[in-house]
């Protein structure tokens, strides 16, 4: 293999592995959820369920999420334009949330780390005309742990359903984490003078 073929290669593997370890931001994690609890919406009714007319709604903050169950349901052939025969799904997204736990380290010197979790919560009925067939709620959790500061990188700053309440950094911890370091520093230049005394 030429220098410039690993070389290359070598670049590659560290910009794969820099590209797969960004955490998902809430918005992606957010779309996931829909699909997932559509899903979950779709295991629930009969068998072989003919198309639907579809009815969305939510609190205003989370109205312009309609298009993206919308377009789920296209694509699954499953919306038909209003008609007293057809079924019909009454979908009302009712919660989205996103928590983050108090910042932790799995080492001394490591960086911080939170746990994120993102719910959704909605409940459905679905029927024909004014007899209802199923009704349930239906929930559905993400969960992972990321670094304090991809926070930032993982929220849209201008769209409030993608942020959290950002945990406050341990500020004695923070303290504690300098002065470890200038100790580390003073123990070994006396050992290195200690040493050369003797």
């Amino acid at each position: 293999m030429k220098r410039t073929q690993f070389i290359s290669l070598v670049l590659f593997l560290l910009l794969s592995t820099f590209a797969f370890s960004q955490p998902k931001t809430n918005l992606d994690v957010i779309y996931d959820l829909i699909e997932n609890n559509i899903n979950k919406v779709m295991a629930k009714l009969p068998n072989e369920v003919e198309p639907f007319t579809f009815e969305f709604s939510s609190p205003e903050e989370l109205s312009s999420l309609q298009g993206r169950y919308i377009n789920r349901l296209s694509n699954m052939n499953l919306l038909k334009e209003e008609n007293s025969l057809n079924g019909v799904l009454k979908y009302s997204l009712d919660q989205i949330g996103i928590l983050y736990s108090e910042p932790f380290r799995e080492s001394l010197l490591g960086d911080y780390k939170v746990e994120r979790k993102i719910f959704l919560n909605a409940n459905f009925a679905f029927g024909y005309g004014d007899k209802v067939k199923r009704s349930e709620i239906v929930e559905s959790v993400y969960s992972d742990t990321l670094y304090y500061s991809d926070i930032e990188k993982v929220e849209i700053p201008n769209l409030s359903i993608t942020q959290g309440t950002k945990p406050a950094e341990p500020l004695f911890e923070s303290l504690l984490e300098p002065v470890i370091a200038v100790g580390a520093v003073i123990v070994t230049i006396i050992l290195l003078f200690t040493v050369r005394s003797k």
